[in-house]
């Protein structure tokens, strides 16, 4: 499952450092004073550093975790398409940007909402909004469309095809 994309140097630093293991190599090499290396093309990143990313992630409060933690689904019809974020409680009305406070919305719901409280819009949530725990989120995969675009892209290294080539079902 594609997780990130990471420069050369901060590849062969997690390599050299013991963090991730090298799948893939690219045929450049890099030298240094104390010889030439082989660039890591494709790692796989042990559980221990996920742990590490993931207390990151929760931190972080961003339209791409809501989306993750949402499951990529609007919280009042169950649709897939055109994702937005909304207010449960809207902005207008002292709605903050908190993780209890944010949805995931396609967009004829976040419209049909409006300003409106649920009631007033007489719509109801399928899940109580709150913030994850750690072990709510693992990694947050490349997405499918995320995947095409990068094997579509010019240039992408052959090395990373096989990897590619199954696209993580989008959660």
């Amino acid at each position: 499952m594609p997780v990130n994309v990471v420069c050369w140097k901060r590849a062969i630093c997690l390599e050299f450092m013991e963090k991730a293991d090298v799948l893939e190599y690219y045929d450049q090499t890099v030298n240094s004073p104390s010889g030439s290396f082989y660039i890591p093309a494709v790692l796989r990143v042990p559980h221990l550093l996920q742990v590490i990313k993931r207390r990151r992630i929760k931190s972080n409060l961003s339209r791409k975790n809501i989306l993750y933690r949402d499951n990529y689904t609007c919280q009042y019809c169950s649709s897939h398409e055109n994702l937005t974020i909304d207010h449960v409680l809207s902005a207008a009305r002292g709605g903050q940007w908190k993780w209890e406070n944010l949805v995931t919305a396609c967009a004829k719901c976040n419209s049909k909402k409006g300003q409106k409280t649920l009631e007033e819009a007489n719509m109801k949530l399928i899940n109580i909004p709150k913030a994850p725990k750690d072990y709510d989120i693992l990694a947050i995969p490349l997405t499918s469309a995320a995947i095409k675009m990068l094997k579509m892209r010019k240039g992408t290294p052959e090395e990373w095809r096989q990897y590619l080539s199954q696209p993580s079902s989008e959660p």
